[in-house]
């Protein structure tokens, strides 16, 4: 199934309490209060690729407070509480048709009362607004849809009252499919409705829970799939929800999410792209990310058509550091680098696997920084559940960094791969070719397929079906490699020189191994894109993974010798996005 994911945002303005709304093209206008206190404010942007690219300041177009405002691609609709003192809220308009640059300002219609109440928040299509508020006299659900002229004009309906309740939220698609989200007056209950916009009324669907929370936020597409977002009752933290509309009810993909900390978040999508936005959690500043709406379980089989020509170094992925150091608890912390298992990192489209094996005498587990993971039979299980369900996906598990290993215990590896993983081992032929050589159509001609590689010699001194040798760029005898990876973290604590040694060394990279190889290919490049602290990998993650989808909009592009970046190696791998990143470096718009 479809699902978004935000994960982490970047700050793009100062001020509170935002809303957002974006096009199909790629647009974006966000209103909010501007940090002085009173005066309303927009700034203009642009998404490029997985990156969100701003107006370099604030546009001040008004005073007024809770702005909200909904765009279809031609008119802007911005809703506001007046001030001081009034009840009163107000409407305008704007054009914006350019699908280019557009206009560094607008000019807005001056404001026009069509309700009394506060909390106003609209949607629009292009036939149709619909806005909704509280109640200036109590806990009550208002709403009032307008009809849009050819000519942009503007005629309101009038105000019905819905139901009761607080902090209302609207969506509403190209076929008058509207869903409203709102906070029960007397406890933290979230509740939806879903409603069907006729021309003389709204056939209103019954209220359904879906939540515990404040401040909903809800968008909508075109084919009834539905994004929520809100803040925890908890904390200043920030979930999400996506599910779809069938008969009047939402159909959830899964229970609500963290994504983020933060507060008053706002929510948009247009076409196969939503945008979230929201208050920081402890100061009036503004974040916001972007997601893709698709279904990341299938994203390669998905997407054949382009793809399908690919070889592997020609492919880009998301790439799983450490990835099953996931466990949690007091001494599991210390060398935790991921948040979800193996078959969750692969449901959300991860596709190459750093698996580092460790030997009790019996058992097998993997491990990080003197710290054990879970037992390895415990991955294959979850890759073995993944390609049951039919996954037409290429996936890569790397095995090395053993730890107290021996023959024994290679050879307990290997028959656990085999005996789990034997339907979808590749195993060739390869013809006289090379891994490198293998276009992704003939990967996955029949079915999904699991690449398993392993370092070191063991697969050189016991060679088994359907396991392969592993190599880095600058091992001895990378000749031997059936893949070759160039492989070179930073081992800093700073971002900017984490990102600015691996932006070079992709720069500087030929797609050879090091001297004295210097001669022998090197296949695929690994852009890690990891800090490295001695413990308390989660905090300094999220700066790293806040900024790969911006960095790789403006730089993840062939370097001078036309090579591409391979894997997207993360930590906490869902909070970059690194899978909705790799797709549009391969060219999936």
């Amino acid at each position: 199934m479809k699902n978004v994911f935000f994960g982490l945002g970047l700050k793009y303005a100062d001020g509170s309490a935002p809303s957002i709304a974006t096009s199909r093209d790629g647009r974006i206008m966000e209103v909010h209060q501007s940090a002085r206190d009173g005066d309303l404010a927009y700034r203009l942007g642009v998404r490029r690729k997985m990156g969100l690219l701003w107006a370099k300041q604030d546009v001040v177009y008004g005073r007024g407070l809770t702005p909200s405002i909904a765009f279809n691609g031609s008119l802007l609709m911005e809703v506001h509480k007046e001030i001081p003192d009034s009840d009163d809220l107000a409407w305008r308009t704007a054009r914006w048709s350019d699908s280019g640059a557009g206009p560094a300002e607008f000019e807005f219609s001056a404001p026009l009362k069509y309700a009394s109440g506060k909390m106003p928040r609209i949607a629009m299509n292009d036939r149709i607004a619909f806005a909704v508020h509280e109640s200036p006299t109590g806990p009550a659900v208002w709403y009032n849809v307008c009809d849009i002229g050819d000519d942009a004009s503007v005629l309101w309906r009038g105000n019905m009252a819905l139901c009761p309740g607080i902090q209302p939220n609207i969506a509403v698609n190209d076929d008058n499919l509207a869903v409203i989200v709102y906070r029960s007056y007397s406890d933290a209950n979230l509740y939806y409705r879903v409603g069907r916009v006729g021309l003389a009324e709204v056939a209103w669907g019954q209220a359904i829970l879906f939540g515990s929370g404040g401040e909903p936020a809800v968008a909508l597409t075109h084919d009834g799939e539905v994004i929520v977002v809100f803040q925890s009752s908890r904390s200043k933290t920030l979930l999400q929800r996506f599910g779809k509309i069938r008969d009047n009810a939402i159909a959830w993909a899964e229970d609500a999410v963290y994504f983020d900390d933060g507060q008053f978040p706002c929510v948009a999508c247009a076409g196969h792209m939503a945008i979230q936005a929201h208050k920081s959690e402890h100061a009036k500043t503004l974040w916001a990310s972007s997601s893709r709406i698709t279904n990341r379980a299938r994203w390669m089989q998905h997407n054949m058509n382009v793809l399908e020509d690919k070889t592997l170094p020609q492919l880009t992925t998301g790439a799983s550091h450490d990835a099953g150091m996931y466990l949690h608890g007091p001494l599991a912390t210390f060398g935790k680098t991921q948040n979800l298992n193996l078959y969750q990192q692969l449901r959300n489209g991860i596709r190459y696997f750093d698996l580092r094996p460790k030997w009790s005498g019996s058992t097998l587990y993997v491990h990080h920084g003197g710290v054990s993971g879970p037992p390895v039979s415990e991955i294959i299980n979850d890759v073995e559940r993944f390609m049951l369900e039919g996954h037409r996906e290429l996936v890569v598990l790397k095995f090395s960094h053993y730890e107290k290993f021996t023959a024994e215990a290679y050879e307990a590896l290997v028959v656990t791969l085999q005996e789990k993983l034997r339907d979808w081992l590749y195993r060739g032929p390869l013809q006289d070719r090379r891994l490198s050589d293998i276009t992704m159509r003939e990967f996955l001609a029949e079915s999904g397929v699991v690449l398993a590689v392993c370092d070191d010699d063991y697969p050189i001194r016991f060679p088994a079906a359907g396991i392969w040798v592993y190599r880095d760029y600058n091992a001895e005898r990378p000749q031997l490699g059936d893949l070759r990876v160039y492989d070179k973290y930073s081992n800093t604590l700073s971002y900017e020189t984490m990102k600015t040694g691996q932006l070079e060394q992709f720069e500087n990279y030929k797609g050879f191994c090091a001297a004295p190889n210097e001669e022998v290919p090197c296949d695929q490049f690994l852009l890690s894109w990891t800090l490295t602290p001695p413990t308390g990998v989660w905090l300094v993650s999220q700066e790293a993974n806040r900024n790969l989808g911006e960095v790789m909009a403006t730089q993840g592009v062939p370097n001078p010798q036309d090579l591409v970046i391979n894997y997207l190696y993360v930590d906490y791998e869902e909070y970059s996005r690194a899978t909705d990143v790799a797709m549009f470096m391969n060219g999936i718009e």
